[in-house]
Parts: C-alpha cells; sequence; structure tokens
C-alpha cells in the first residue's frame, strides 16, 4: 500500500473508503468511515469461532487479545491495562464511579465540559464532595485554568484529551504531573485523541475512548485503559459475574466481540498504513485547513499551539453554512456555534480545496 503523502492523494487509501469519493467528508469528530472490508471482518465473528457456541470462545478469545496487544502498543501501555467497554461514556462512568471519595473532596473539570464527562461527575460521589466547575476564558488558557483550580483538596481531575467543540488538546504530561503532586485521579475522554495524535499519557490513570472514530472503527465498542498504579485504588461500583466483590477490577460483563474483531482488522490495517503517515497526513491536512480559512479572514478557535484533528472557527450563523454545505455535498458538523472541520488520513488536499472554494462562494453572497 502506498505511503500517505500529506500534499497528494493516496489513490489506494481512497479506494479503502469509497464513500469519500462520493462527497467531501470532513466530519471524523462526528464519526469515521468504514474502510472497505471492515464488515467482512465483523461477521468473520459470526461464521467463525461464534457458529461453534463456547466451542469458539478460545479463538474469540484470541482475536481479543490480539486487538488489546495492538491498542497496548499504540498507547503505550501493558495490555492488562487494556479493558473493552461498550462506550466513552461507561468507561468514564465505571472510572468516576470506582473512585473511594471522601467527604470534603472536589473534582476539577472544565464547565463546557463534553455533556458525558459533566454526568459521569455527577453521578460518581458516594460522599459529600464539589464539582468544582472551572470557567475556561479563551482556548489558550484552557490547560491553564484547569491546572490553577487544582488543589489540595483535588480527588480527580476529569477532562477532554481533545476538546469536542474547540478542538484544544490539553498536554496530559503536564496535567497528570500536577495531579501526582496532588495525589489526585486523572480520568480522560480519549474519544477525540485516540488514532489523530500519538498518544502519550503520562499520569493518566484512567482513559477512555470509543472506536468508531478516529481509529476507523464500529459503534458498542471502546477501549478504557485502567493503569496499574491506580487498579488498587479502586472500588467498582458496577459488578458481575467477572468482577464479583471484593475484586477492584471494573470490567463487569462480556464484550463486544464482533466489534472487537472489526477494531483487531482496523487497526492491522493502519499499522500496515504507518501510524507515523496517518498522523502525518492528520496534521499536515490541519495546517493545510488552518492556512486557507486564514486566508478567507476567517477566525481559527483551535490553537495552532495545542491541536489535534479538529479545526473549529467562528462564523456568523455556523449552523445554516453548515447545512448550505451539506446541500453541495460537503460535510462538517456545528457545536456550540462554532463550524468544527475533522479531516482524517483519507482525506486529501483536493477536499480541503472543495471546501474552501465553497465556503468562499458562501461568505461573498
Amino acid at each position: 500500500m502506498n505511503a500517505v503523502s500529506p500534499t497528494t492523494s493516496s489513490l489506494d487509501v481512497r479506494a479503502d473508503f469509497p464513500y469519500a469519493a462520493e462527497c467531501v467528508y470532513l466530519n471524523t469528530a462526528a464519526a469515521g468511515l468504514s474502510w472497505r472490508g471492515q464488515g467482512r471482518a465483523a461477521a468473520a465473528f459470526y461464521d467463525g469461532p461464534k457458529s461453534r457456541g463456547m466451542n469458539g470462545m478460545a479463538e474469540w478469545r484470541a482475536r481479543a487479545d490480539d486487538a488489546r496487544a495492538r491498542v497496548a502498543r499504540l498507547m503505550g501501555v501493558s495490555a492488562a491495562e487494556i479493558r473493552f467497554t461498550a462506550s466513552t461514556t461507561e468507561g468514564l462512568y465505571l472510572s468516576l464511579g470506582a473512585i473511594p471519595f471522601e467527604d470534603g473532596d472536589e473534582i476539577v473539570l472544565a464547565a463546557d465540559e463534553f455533556p458525558s464527562v459533566v454526568a459521569a461527575c455527577e453521578n460518581a460521589p458516594r460522599a459529600a464532595i464539589t464539582l468544582r466547575r472551572v470557567v475556561v476564558p479563551d482556548e489558550a488558557s484552557r490547560e491553564g485554568a484547569l491546572l490553577d483550580a487544582i488543589t489540595t483538596r483535588t480527588r480527580a481531575v476529569a477532562l477532554s484529551h481533545v476538546h469536542w467543540v474547540t478542538g484544544t488538546r490539553i498536554d496530559l504530561d503536564r496535567v497528570g504531573a500536577a495531579c501526582r503532586r496532588a495525589g489526585a485521579t486523572l480520568v480522560v475522554d480519549g474519544a477525540q485523541a485516540l488514532g489523530a495524535i500519538p498518544m502519550a499519557l503520562g499520569d493518566t490513570a484512567l482513559y477512555s475512548a470509543s472506536v468508531f472514530k478516529w481509529l476507523v472503527s464500529g459503534f458498542g465498542l471502546a477501549v478504557l485503559i485502567v493503569r496499574d498504579s491506580a487498579s488498587q485504588e479502586l472500588e467498582p461500583r458496577v459488578r458481575g459475574y467477572n468482577n464479583p466483590s471484593p475484586s477492584r477490577e471494573l470490567q463487569y460483563a462480556h464484550v463486544n466481540h464482533p466489534g472487537i474483531h472489526a477494531l483487531a482488522a482496523s487497526l492491522e490495517y493502519l499499522e500496515r498504513l504507518g501510524w507515523d503517515r496517518v498522523y502525518a497526513q492528520v496534521d499536515a491536512l490541519w495546517y493545510e485547513m488552518h492556512a486557507s480559512l486564514t486566508a478567507l479572514g476567517i477566525s481559527v478557535v483551535t490553537p495552532q499551539t495545542a491541536h489535534a484533528g479538529i479545526i473549529s472557527c467562528s462564523l456568523p450563523d455556523a449552523p445554516a453554512i453548515k447545512d448550505a454545505l451539506a446541500r453541495d455535498n460537503v460535510y462538517v458538523e456545528e457545536r456550540a456555534g462554532l463550524l468544527r472541520v475533522s479531516p482524517h488520513f483519507y482525506n486529501t488536499t483536493e477536499d480541503i480545496a472543495a471546501f474552501i472554494e465553497r465556503l468562499g462562494r458562501m461568505l461573498q453572497r
């Protein structure tokens, strides 16, 4: 397979994503495109090991072990630290619900955090604790505002690795170090990061991320990283046959094995491409998008120094522009009044040019 180039179309890659030839799809932050053959990978579970009932269990467990090992290599953790859940949200609920809070503890989170992060924090307490909702004055100050809010009373910090609206990336090394010094647990929603940027978890204790976005896999499956350093302090709230008391294991029941089959195949596909090439293409397209938007006089909200795959910009009536672009077969997203664009490695400079040309015409009108 040809290398992904940041300046030219990769025809072999485009052939693997037939829908990319039918439109300009720049909305991976909502859902990534499926590659040709992914459906066969999921069906292989039913046509293979599951067709033999429990007699196929060793085979489907082996495929899960394979997926776990590939995720571990991608994230720089051990395979033993990998769990599978149904969604990012479930992983956040299991994680925050298992932290042994005490009266007077605080959870620090941004006031504009993703709704699932907020809900998991609100559901977490087993004691009288405070949710310290940090107002972020601007994107350049997002990370600093969270760091300034950490005190000796902070028991957990919950954040998005990459913000769902603005696309701002948080330095987990820096925040994790602050949490370590304060004796706090860092819980991260990685849905908009995993598969878009290289992973550096630092002192992150718990990391939850779905696989249907930047890992171009399916729904109903997410990765949950439970670091060994944190696992012995957890007290699971949700229990099942897999984690009866007094177990500290968070994974409580069966997992989505058809989804794991598809994920393992997706990870194998991405490894053949080369993760460095994937990340380089995402980064190159981001900078090209930034330059093109700036040339149109459009204000980009996402900081250049803290970006991942999302680029968000401020436009008058962004919802109407998003709908108008869709009528012109160009697909982006609107979030909180911003136009959110999220190219992935299957996109090309031609996609960026087509989007900018149509957007420019709309703004002229």
